[in-house]
């Protein structure tokens, strides 16, 4: 009797602790989808300095803010640039 309540709670746990890394990674999958969306470094007002990143709207930039900028201008040649 408490070998089965053993095998139980042992597959019970193991059955949360997948379900648990099942919503961990579909979390970080939502995350990466979200950051890959930014458009900043590609735009040719991202000036890839710490201290002031955008010159138009440095107080968006690199957040999900600047996912629909009005004023982002793609660089000219970058796809070229990176090897696609």
């Amino acid at each position: 009797m408490m070998a089965i309540l053993g095998y139980i709670f042992s597959f019970s746990f193991l059955g949360i602790l997948l379900w648990t890394l099942w919503g961990f990674c579909q979390d970080i999958l939502a995350v990466a989808k979200t950051m890959h969306q930014i458009p900043c470094a590609r735009c040719r007002y991202f000036t890839n300095d710490y201290r002031l990143k955008c010159s138009v709207h440095p107080q968006i930039a690199n957040t999900e803010g600047a996912i629909n900028c009005r004023d982002y201008q793609p660089v000219a040649g970058f796809l070229r640039d990176i090897g696609s």
